[in-house]
């Protein structure tokens, strides 16, 4: 092995990938996607928080601070049972519902008062936060008093499942999946694909590089990329915090993993075409944890059947629920055993490979 000559082939790989469409596209379709639904989903353009009132007295003391509101879309609605109806699908994500003579009460002050708030089980805590708080605001402005004074007992009903994720956290699961996966996986299997159609490889080897070499540089630039992919999805989605370090070493492991299985596919396949039904064929198994993190509701032991699990766990875990070295050890662990094994088995076939071009010359 030579430092040296494994840095010229990279050099080599880099030029090539540059023009080769296949790679291109797979290095930017997760960025892309990733871009598009954090516009669509996330919270770049995130939706103006919603309150539903049913006000049984009918009058504008509240409501009307309320419907004025800039940064809040506010609907009244004309019984109980309809705002709950509207907060039970989503329609609004808080529904204030105050009982007859709510506001006389208040001026009592002697006076016990009790109103309902129903909160939407998916709705975001920035939303729900944004709403309570002018809730609060729109009642100390209408009875001219501190909230922590007023005689008012608050009875809070969720309705729905709670799940405040939303659609661009369902989905980082398997866009890091993706990314990671494709960068490692795609890269080395096309270029060696690549010496191969184009019968360079026994070229290569005829000089002092050797097989070992050209296989390493391979790798090397797959795992290079896995590990830029990586970073740049957990960037855009704003899931690059905590224990960075951390992140960075469950990359690390996700970037070998990828890279050499996909030298190994490049290995055993004959051309590109082959390549791809292999890529296709095993598509489901690459992508089937990403898949299933979408719907909470599926139990989580089915994805660990999947040696993907093992990547995108640590990663949400960390980035999204600050888990520990201590939480995610059993998964590290397993996701190392997987890259061990790939490692062992690229050795095999690089020694078979070496075989069969001293046959060739």
């Amino acid at each position: 092995m030579d430092i040296q000559r494994i840095a010229v082939l990279m050099g080599k790989d880099v030029r090539l990938g540059a023009t080769n469409f296949m790679v291109i596209y797979v290095l930017v379709m997760p960025v892309v996607l990733s871009l598009l639904i954090a516009l669509v989903f996330g919270d770049l353009l995130a939706q103006t928080p919603r309150l539903g009132i049913y006000d049984a007295s009918a009058s504008e003391q509240f409501t009307r601070p309320l419907l004025d509101h800039p940064s809040i879309n506010t609907t009244i609605y004309n019984s109980d049972e309809a705002l709950q109806s509207a907060v039970g699908r989503g329609s609004e994500e808080i529904g204030l519902s105050l009982p007859a003579g709510f506001a006389a009460s208040l001026e009592d002050d002697s006076a016990e008062v009790d109103f309902t708030i129903y909160r939407w089980g998916e709705a975001g805590v920035r939303n729900l936060l944004l709403l309570e708080s002018a809730v609060a605001r729109a009642m100390t402005a209408g009875i001219g008093s501190s909230i922590d004074q007023l005689p008012v007992t608050v009875n809070a009903e969720q309705i729905g499942s709670a799940n405040t994720q939303t659609w661009s956290q369902r989905l980082l699961p398997l866009l890091l999946i993706m990314s990671i996966v494709l960068g490692g996986l795609f890269f080395p299997a096309a270029s060696l694909l690549d010496e191969k159609k184009d019968r360079t490889l026994v070229a290569l080897t005829s000089t002092p590089t050797s097989l070992l070499d050209v296989y390493l540089s391979k790798t090397l630039m797959g795992f290079i990329l896995s590990g830029i992919m990586g970073s740049v999805i957990l960037l855009i989605n704003g899931a690059f915090v905590g224990q960075v370090a951390l992140l960075l070493l469950v990359i690390a492991l996700g970037g070998l993993m990828s890279s050499s299985f996909g030298i190994i596919l490049g290995s055993v396949s004959k051309d590109m075409d082959t390549f791809m039904g292999v890529i296709k064929a095993a598509g489901i198994l690459l992508y089937a944890p990403g898949i299933l993190k979408i719907f909470p509701q599926v139990p989580e032991w089915i994805g660990r059947v999947f040696p993907t699990y093992y990547l995108m766990n640590p990663l949400i875990e960390v980035s999204q629920n600050g888990a520990g070295i201590a939480e995610i050890a059993l998964d590290i662990a397993v996701l190392a055993l997987i890259s061990i094994v790939l490692l062992v088995l690229l050795s095999s076939v690089i020694g078979r490979q070496q075989q069969k071009l001293a046959l060739e010359t």
